[in-house]
């Protein structure tokens, strides 16, 4: 027994070894400044998975803040504040108007996460979840259109994603915001589902079904896999496997300049929830999505106006540091302690559950960061 025990405890102590080793090799590895603002408004949980990769990939590849720390992902973004869950207590930390401008100067670069914001029926504990529900914190409003605009004319790296135009953004400042990124936002957006009960893990939120229902007169096909299709104007609809879709999620497939400059792969399933947008003139389209749909799906799609193949990754001209992102790529699952370690790539992949979210990071998300941060890192903030 004691040997067994003595054993273990070898063990152990190699391991930890290994981890320290691993830390130190990452910590006297060469950092590089780069001051990035990052937005997320929908905070509720500890962990920041929203924004959480992101800060990830910031840290393993040695980006640090003006102060020489890396990033902290609990402290170093704007937004909503979970400061204690058990008793609803937060706070926001939001930018002034009479602000935009120093901080303009100040930071280097952007990216929005999320700007959807926090309702009441999820922060609030026993409240069920309704159609409708007031707004604790969120939109993307005046001031965060304001920075971007200023950041993008003074020709710094300005990035978003998902939910920034959707409810509750209002009109005018999403109008604006559409011209920024150079695009069209359709106001639809969708996501697949591996089973359409509300009531099992994984499934859509309660007021889908009750919204479908009342809209198409028909029980909800709570049996079935699929895509359920969302308006910003509250319409519904889905995509069920077999019948409307052949496969259940869209794949991301990336043009040959997305492969080449952007180190994007060839094709790659898409679990998260993506929108329908439209490119402008002289948009870039670096990658579509495609909707393996069946006859019935596309009459369904061609209904709702939409189409099969529709922009990914959108950049607002060529040259122009200005990406927008139509889907919720920021959140996936990452190990945080990783993200300081030497081959933090490796051992986040061996230690994490393989899903569709973490290939998606590992294939896609990580060489598109990657390769725009690099990029503007060593080309553009070199030259100031």
């Amino acid at each position: 027994m004691k040997k067994i025990v003595k054993r273990i405890g070898i063990i152990l102590l190699i391991a930890v070894l290994i981890v320290f080793s691993l830390f130190i090799t990452w910590s006297l590895q060469p950092k590089q400044k780069i001051n990035f603002y990052i937005l997320d408004k929908t905070v509720i949980q500890k962990d920041r998975p929203e924004h959480k990769a992101f800060v990830w990939l910031l840290n393993q590849n040695g980006y640090v803040g003006p102060d020489g720390k890396p990033y902290s992902v609990t402290r170093d973004y704007w937004g909503f504040f979970p400061l204690d869950l058990a008793n609803e207590i937060f706070d926001f930390k939001a930018i002034r108007i009479n602000e935009v401008d120093a901080y303009a100067a100040v930071y280097d670069a952007a990216y929005y996460t999320d700007c959807y914001g926090v309702y009441a029926f999820e922060w609030y504990k026993n409240i069920t979840q309704p159609i409708h529900s007031s707004k604790v914190f969120g939109g993307l409003n005046q001031n965060d259109y304001l920075l971007l605009k200023k950041m993008k004319e003074e020709g710094k790296l300005i990035m978003g994603e998902y939910n920034m135009f959707s409810t509750p953004t209002n009109a005018l400042i999403r109008n604006k915001t559409e011209e920024l990124f150079n695009l069209t936002w359709t106001g639809w957006s969708g996501k697949s589902f591996t089973n359409l009960d509300p009531q099992l893990p994984n499934g859509p939120s309660e007021w889908m079904p009750k919204l479908y229902e009342s809209q198409h007169l028909k029980p909800w096909p709570t049996q079935s896999q699929g895509i359920v299709l969302v308006s910003n104007d509250g319409l519904i609809d889905v995509l069920e496997l077999n019948e409307s879709v052949k496969t259940l999620y869209p794949t991301i497939e990336s043009t040959q300049n997305g492969q080449t400059k952007l180190g994007l792969p060839q094709t790659t399933p898409f679990a998260g929830w993506f929108e329908f947008m439209t490119p402008n003139t002289n948009a870039l389209v670096h990658a579509i999505y495609k909707i393996d749909a069946t006859a019935n799906g596309l009459e369904t799609l061609n209904k709702l106006g939409l189409n099969s193949q529709f922009a990914a990754i959108i950049q607002a001209h060529d040259n122009e540091p200005t990406f927008y992102f139509a889907g919720d790529f920021a959140e996936n699952p990452v190990i945080s302690a990783t993200s300081k370690m030497s081959g933090g790539k490796f051992l986040n992949r061996l230690l994490s559950r393989k899903t569709e979210k973490s290939e998606f990071f590992n294939t896609f998300y990580t060489p598109l960061i990657e390769s725009i941060v690099g990029d503007y890192r060593n080309n553009k903030m070199a030259k100031n």
